[in-house]
């Protein structure tokens, strides 16, 4: 039976412990993301696996993992039990030990017998003998640290930040609250996960893009205790932009028409350039002129995030963007296989990353296919019927393959459509001409004009880059090469798709913002080919380019500074503050004060319990979400219903808690655990800012609390003050 006595809050170093968690969950990760890739590439010689070099082999594992792994859990976890998905697991990495013993083997083995046989050749790219690790030691220096250079950058952007007594989450937590529930949720319930937002007397079925969360979950099932989910989510982030970067230098090799060509010259500048963006310092220090400092860079706008702003906010959208350019990179060269067997397999495996980032982001997914539909029209167009037919194997079984995870997507919807028509906003302007009480219509046809200012201010360098393209295009009459055919599609898609196309389930309009990430790629790869002929552009293109690169760059170091920065200095500065993070300068303190009573609960209560906190919270309870790692009755006053469940039943779980919480006196100390019973719930958390705080005759101060603080009250209630009344019974008869 858990301990439910009373806790002891001592002082903790959050910090410290998210460093050691992060850098613990990132080892753990690295079985879910690079050992599947390795073993899929050799078993099935996707891309000729086997005859790379060892570094071709290593930035190819990780793309095939993230595009491998999700899926086959989620299909293991979903039609079979956990443990199957646990036995896979085990058989790839049993397979990964057994390749490298093999490939030692071999090659020690015609070593010794002084034949250099293929078997040696294979070893000296899969395991250089030790001989050779000196001179791999210098080839391999630049990209070892680049993966340091990214970790570092990510460990500084995401783990909380301590000073004493004053603990102060990243911004990016605004999103990583839900998607840290959602990791804890699949962690305790398996597949399909529950909705951790909402419980009306019973669990309701996740409705929500979750297999990225499904590897994190895994990594937090083998930590235990030493690694919370929030932890697995940050190594996850970490991991998928090392699947990201190593996409560049992969199609600058075998999607790039120059190929091996000054490979490593063409490689550092792709992967160089994830460091740049738009010109979206430039409006945010205006906005910050006039006194409103956004807490994060690309809120000014309709956005066209940052490299560096999806790697870190959204990891499970650019791991979808990973499998899609996975996918698509084995069925780019599944074609000129050399039997037509190993071109099936390739599509098999595309169909396996499709259906990866149909489950990992539905707007990635979405637009992708858009391209991929396209696509196999041009082959069809151009005859190449081989190619047509690969793609449409590959579209069949991705399709196949994700016909569970949409059965479950199935019930009633919280919100609208899942898209609808409409022409991309441009913020500023449409809140100048809303001011002056233009009808909406003309709005419209402001944003349909004002198209290339809006993204020549979110994409800078690379807009002027997509401009050159364009010419260099034109001026060939035609005679474009399959590459640029490709790379022209995808790119017309996304930017087809984001413009004149909407969300409509949320507010946000994620469809916009995501669905970008293809022509984003795309760009990047042209802008290595117009980096990599600097010297031949003429001297005053130069000049604009170089101007346009450093404000790029600047807007990244100032996004990644101020998700950082800006939580401590909304509580030492002037800086606007929001409700989401404080109304007063009290961040830090109440912060660490809720992950002091939220950790202890954590370990001190059995992981099925339902952890009930202040339901009036937009867009959510930032700290309940990154540190509980529980059920909740109800989020918000919504309750999560869009995640999942009946939104008819909210206001029956909402109502009782709102009036818990924010009405004193409407619900005696006596009827609490009457209530709590009632809804299932198991342990109460409220806090300083709840309005029945304040009142010294309300339940906050009339029950013993389970931990406590100066600013928040943890107390066992319904079913778990009965299971602490139990503990505390037989402590006494013993």
């Amino acid at each position: 039976m858990t301990d439910f006595a009373s806790g002891v809050l001592a002082y903790q170093n959050f910090m410290a412990a998210d460093l050691l968690g992060t850098v613990k969950a990132f080892g753990v990760f690295g079985l879910f993301a690079c050992v599947p890739g390795y073993v899929a590439g050799w078993a099935l010689n996707l891309l000729e696996f086997r005859r790379r070099s060892l570094l071709t082999q290593v930035a190819l594992s990780t793309p095939l993992s993230i595009a491998f792994g999700p899926i086959l859990a989620y299909l293991a976890g979903r039609l079979v039990s956990t443990t199957a998905m646990w036995i896979l697991f085990g058989a790839l990495w049993g397979g990964w030990v057994a390749i490298l013993a093999s490939r030692l083997w071999a090659g020690w083995g015609r070593a010794g017998s002084g034949r250099a046989g293929p078997g040696r050749a294979a070893l000296g790219r899969a395991c250089p003998a030790p001989t050779r690790w000196a001179g791999a030691a210098s080839k391999y220096r630049v990209a070892g640290a680049l993966m340091a250079g990214w970790m570092g950058l990510s460990l500084a952007s995401l783990i909380d930040l301590q000073f004493g007594g004053r603990l102060y989450f990243s911004i990016v937590a605004y999103d990583h609250s839900a998607r840290t529930a959602i990791t804890a949720a699949i962690a305790r319930s398996g597949m399909p996960p529950h909705n951790p937002y909402f419980f009306a007397g019973g669990y309701f079925p996740l409705r929500y893009h979750y297999f990225w969360m499904i590897l994190c979950s895994l990594v937090q099932r083998i930590g235990g205790d030493a690694i919370s989910a929030r932890q697995a989510i940050n190594a996850g982030t970490i991991w998928s932009g090392i699947g990201l970067m190593s996409l560049a230098p992969l199609y600058l090799r075998f999607f790039d028409p120059q190929g091996s060509a000054r490979l490593p010259r063409r490689a550092a500048i792709g992967v160089a350039l994830f460091a740049v963006t738009g010109l979206d310092i430039l409006p945010n220090l205006l906005l910050a002129g006039g006194g409103n400092v956004l807490p994060e860079m690309e809120w000014w706008n309709n956005q066209v995030a940052s490299w560096a702003g999806s790697m870190l906010w959204v990891p499970h959208h650019v791991a979808a963007l990973v499998a899609c350019l996975t996918g698509f990179l084995l069925v780019w060269r599944a074609p000129g296989a050399r039997r037509r067997r190993d071109a099936a397999i390739a599509a098999a495996a595309a169909a396996l990353a499709f259906a990866t980032a149909a489950g990992t982001s539905i707007y990635v997914a979405f637009t992708f296919a858009v391209f991929l539909m396209a696509w196999t029209a041009i082959a069809l167009a151009k005859r190449w019927r081989w190619e047509a037919a690969l793609l449409a194997l590959s579209g069949c079984l991705a399709v196949a393959l994700t016909v569970p995870y949409l059965r479950d997507l199935r019930g009633p919807a919280a919100g609208g459509g899942f898209a609808h028509p409409a022409i991309r906003a441009f913020w500023i302007p449409d809140a100048a001409l809303a001011s002056l009480h233009v009808d909406a219509w003309k709005i419209k046809l402001a944003d349909l004009a004002l198209l290339p200012l809006n993204y020549f201010l979110e994409l800078g360098f690379f807009f002027v880059v997509a401009i050159l393209q364009w010419k260099d295009l034109r001026g060939r009459k035609g005679h474009y090469s399959r590459c640029d055919l490709a790379g022209l599609c995808m790119a017309g898609a996304s930017v087809m798709v984001c413009t004149f196309v909407e969300s409509g389930v949320i507010r946000n309009n994620d469809l916009g913002w995501r669905g970008f990430l293809p022509a984003q790629f795309v760009l990047l790869l042209w802008s290595v080919g117009v980096l990599d002929r600097w010297r031949l552009h003429s001297p005053g293109l130069r000049m604009t380019l170089a101007v346009l690169l450093l404000l790029g760059a600047g807007s990244t170091i100032y996004e990644v500074c101020l998700v950082r920065v800006f939580p401590p200095l909304s509580d030492f500065t002037g800086l606007p503050r929001y409700g989401w993070l404080s109304m007063d300068r009290q961040l830090g303190k109440r912060t660490y004060a809720e992950r002091q009573v939220y950790e202890y609960l954590r370990t001190s209560t059995p992981k099925n319990a339902i952890v009930q906190h202040n339901p009036n919270a937009d867009p959510e309870d930032i700290p309940a979400g990154l540190y509980a790692d529980r059920q909740t009755a109800a989020e918000t006053a919504s309750c999560g219903a869009g995640f999942g469940g009946i939104a008819g039943l909210c206001a029956g779980v909402y109502g009782p808690l709102n009036d818990l919480f924010d009405k004193p006196g409407a619900v005696p100390p006596e009827d609490v655990d009457r209530l709590c019973r009632s809804l299932s719930i198991d342990i109460l958390v409220a806090k300083d800012t709840d309005k029945v705080w304040a009142d010294r005759r309300s339940w906050v101060w009339n029950r013993t609390p389970l931990a406590a603080n100066g600013m928040v009250r943890a107390y066992a209630c319904g079913a778990g003050a009965e299971a602490r009344a139990t503990v505390m019974m037989l402590r006494g008869a013993r």
